[in-house]
């Protein structure tokens, strides 16, 4: 749930089931994104992209962040998040560094893994405590159906991002997992999901489903027996966060 004051622009405050009590940061305009999933509860992508672009100055981010934390009590994460792709803003790098000089707060950013397979986005990562990619397909005509992407982001790509940013990232790497019944909750996605995920050798893998309305009318989510059951298929690493 978000609460956002009037006069703020880039953050908010969410209660989140796996980050606790976090302070929110838009860095990018609402559904600009690579991905047009249909499973977003935000509603359909109004601006695919796949080039980050310098938006907001991270200055005006910062300034927000810094007077949102004096008037808060410490949150648990500061998550980089929001309506779109984070990655997408060209300057995170400095906007990660900027609240790692302010505070100790752990710095989470939510993802779409879309844009690892980039060297300079990855760069601009690696100073975050937490990353948190989606892998919501084991196959390209899955990643095709579910993520709807960008017409420059291959499935392969894709994957290849991840796998690079694994190498390189020295933090902590959990893997998200969203599941739509009739579309890759079968046990052959799940055990096309495995074996990528097993190769990025996250520190968790969270599966997910809808609880809300989805872009899409015929998106389905996958009751709670069977999420169970795909954990158990999914290793000791996995956990229900939804569903």
């Amino acid at each position: 749930m978000k609460e956002r004051s009037r006069r703020r622009f880039f953050t908010y405050l969410v209660r989140s089931r796996r980050l606790g009590r976090s302070l929110g940061v838009d860095l990018v305009p609402f559904k600009t994104c690579p991905y047009d999933c249909i499973y977003c509860e935000l509603g359909r992508t109004t601006h695919k992209s796949a080039t980050p672009e310098d938006y907001t100055p991270p200055k005006d981010i910062l300034r927000e962040i810094r007077e949102s934390l004096e008037e808060i009590s410490p949150p648990d994460h500061i998550t980089l998040a929001g309506a779109g792709e984070p990655a997408l803003h060209s300057r995170i790098g400095e906007v990660i560094s900027g609240i790692k000089e302010m505070t100790d707060i752990p710095v989470a950013l939510l993802t779409s893994g879309s844009l690892f397979w980039m060297k300079d986005v990855r760069a601009s990562v690696q100073d975050a405590d937490l990353i948190i990619p989606s892998l919501d397909a084991g196959d390209d005509p899955t990643f095709q159906c579910i993520n709807r992407p960008h017409k420059d982001i291959s499935f392969e790509k894709m994957v290849r991002g991840l796998s690079a940013l694994r190498e390189s990232y020295t933090g902590t790497l959990w893997l998200e997992v969203f599941l739509v019944e009739g579309v890759n909750a079968e046990e052959e996605n799940i055990l096309k999901i495995r074996t990528r995920a097993e190769r990025l050798s996250p520190d968790r893998i969270q599966l997910n489903t809808l609880d809300r309305t989805a872009a899409e009318s015929f998106v389905r989510a996958v009751p709670e027996d069977k999420m169970k059951r795909i954990a158990s298929l999914l290793g000791p690493r996995c956990e229900v966060i939804g569903g």
